[in-house]
């Protein structure tokens, strides 16, 4: 029950911070922006974030364990988030990497027993259209094929 009130805590923190992150992009400020998505990815990772963030998908999601997949969900869509300001700043490479990340940690998830919810499968969509899914490692294109 506490891990349960922890996981949708740290939710209702994740949605305030994405809505603050679309009002500074909106507004042009995108480095703020930049910036609440990195603490706030911080937030959902704990104090292994800098570690986490290296690690390949498969691997983040066995560090953080079956319990905790809600946070790989969380990650991937502010990661998805962060690849649509670094578009807005022109920086497609660093787009590109972020968002081939979401696409991983969601598909990497969902073979671990994740559970995405619409909002989640709406953003698999649109990222699917955004990254070149031959980049992708096999099991993850599967992955996504079922999601």
């Amino acid at each position: 029950m506490v891990r349960r009130d922890f996981i949708e805590r740290l939710i209702q923190q994740v949605a305030e911070a994405v809505g603050l992150v679309l009002g500074l992009s909106r507004s042009g400020k995108l480095t703020h922006a930049l910036d609440v998505v990195h603490q706030t990815i911080a937030l959902v990772l704990g104090p292994d974030h800098a570690l986490l963030e290296r690690m390949e998908a498969t691997s983040a999601v066995d560090f953080i364990g079956k319990f905790e997949l809600d946070r790989i969900r969380l990650y991937a869509g502010l990661l998805a988030e962060e690849g649509t300001i670094h578009e807005r700043r022109g920086a497609l490479n660093d787009a590109q990497r972020c968002r081939r990340h979401a696409l991983e940690l969601y598909a990497a998830g969902s073979l671990a027993g994740l559970r995405l919810d619409e909002a989640d499968q709406e953003r698999v969509a649109l990222l699917r259209t955004k990254v070149d899914l031959d980049g992708l490692a096999p099991r993850y294109r599967d992955a996504l094929q079922h999601l």
